[in-house]
């Protein structure tokens, strides 16, 4: 048998490796050809199709999962819930001065808040596998005008979080590319593959990162924002973390599939919960990219300031009533007021991406979209909102209140 030039087998082994990387994006379907309504967001051509394209696959994605989860439809991440608790949103007093704009503008001024803790797959799965957590808080209440108008009904702001500070996409052109994989169930084909050749090892160990989450609590992990927005002048992440000198169990039951839910409910029936919410203003000059979102931004550069606190009282919240409320609630992080701004092309994607789920879903479940303005599951106010909590006593004569607002004791 006679062998091929060695520059003759490397022009063949380079065709061949085109034509598969030719075949694998031919691949891709056509996009529907639809109108983007770009808000009044400045952007480019190649990231309107990125946008339309990861809409599309959302929305497969979408599909996907409700034929693996059964009805309802589920968001296309984050799918399931481990508890939706109240709380309320308390803005420190010494809040710094440059902060106090948008819903930071009030010093010492407390709201009510929703608060959905999740897990990151779009597969329903045992809380005992790895994978990403999520904190969304939706503050209610909050005055001033809509950054995102399309965003009807009463007046919030959301910030919405996962306990790792990066992610394992840089930006909507990797978003959209990831996505289409994932429509495939590919989980790893983005990250790493041999045929198109392809590696991102730096992403593909912020992925490991983000889906190896092992925890005892929801009230446990450190969460961060991920992406970065602008408050006033001053562009920032955010992040909410255990208050000191709260405690978690050691070795919760994992055997039962639902134990993050479990624990919550054993904490919460006994004692509250607590998180401070802090923000991290970047630096000039420093390795800190508004459109590359795998970057962790440096703590010992920037530290983490704490601007309010999140008060988490004793209740009940595992009602058949309140999970259905937890399911058709929505989170997006262009619920904002006033002078806040969500930065970054994987925010621009997240305004017109989100909101399309969030409408696929609810359509197909035949089910209101509601912006809530209290703790009442109806939505408005209209409930004794005190029956939702537990009161508590000390062991000695004289009695330990939460706060008076949620018990009828008085002090």
């Amino acid at each position: 048998m006679t062998l091929l030039p060695t520059n003759e087998l490397f022009l063949l082994m380079s065709i061949f490796l085109c034509n598969q990387v030719y075949a694998q994006s031919a691949e891709k379907p056509k996009q529907h050809d639809f109108d983007l309504p770009l808000l009044g967001m400045q952007v480019s051509e190649q990231e309107q199709l990125a946008i339309k394209q990861a809409m599309e696959y959302g929305r497969t994605i979408s599909k996907i999962a409700e034929s693996k989860n059964g009805l309802p439809y589920r968001r296309d991440a984050h799918a399931k819930a481990t508890g939706c608790v109240r709380a309320t949103f308390s803005i420190n007093g010494d809040i710094p001065k440059h902060f106090q704009r948008s819903i930071f503008a009030k010093p010492a001024h407390e709201y009510q808040a929703w608060i959905r803790f999740s897990n990151g797959d779009m597969v329903v799965q045992s809380d005992a596998k790895a994978d990403a957590r999520g904190m969304a808080i939706k503050v209610m209440g909050v005055e001033g005008d809509k950054i995102a108008p399309e965003l009807t009904g009463n007046g919030s702001q959301d910030f919405i979080m996962t306990n790792t500070p990066a992610f394992f996409n840089r930006n909507v052109f990797d978003y959209v590319d990831d996505m289409y994989y994932l429509s495939k169930l590919q989980r790893t084909r983005w990250f790493i593959s041999f045929l198109p050749p392809r590696l991102h090892p730096k992403l593909l160990y912020r992925a490991v990162q983000t889906v190896s989450a092992k925890i005892d609590s929801p009230l446990q992990p450190q969460y961060y924002s991920m992406l970065p927005y602008a408050l006033g002048e001053t562009e920032l992440k955010f992040s909410a973390k255990a208050c000191p000198g709260m405690t978690f169990p050691e070795q919760p039951n994992k055997a039962d599939k639902d134990y993050l839910t479990e624990v919550m409910a054993e904490h919460l029936a006994t004692k509250g919960a607590c998180f401070d919410f802090m923000l991290q203003e970047k630096v000039s000059g420093a390795d800190m990219p508004i459109d590359d979102a795998s970057v962790i931004w440096s703590e010992q550069t920037a530290p983490f300031v704490n601007v309010a606190r999140v008060n988490i009282p004793p209740q009940d919240f595992t009602s058949q009533a309140q999970q259905q409320f937890c399911e058709n609630l929505s989170m997006n992080p262009w619920h904002g007021v006033g002078e806040w701004q969500p930065l970054g092309s994987l925010n621009r994607a997240r305004r017109l991406v989100y909101n399309a789920v969030s409408s696929y879903r609810h359509k197909q479940n035949e089910a209101p979209r509601i912006e809530p303005n209290s703790w009442c599951l109806s939505g408005d106010d209209s409930c004794d909102q005190k029956q939702y909590f537990y009161q508590t006593k000390s062991t000695w004569p004289l009695p330990r209140i939460f706060d008076p607002q949620w018990t009828s004791e008085k002090p």
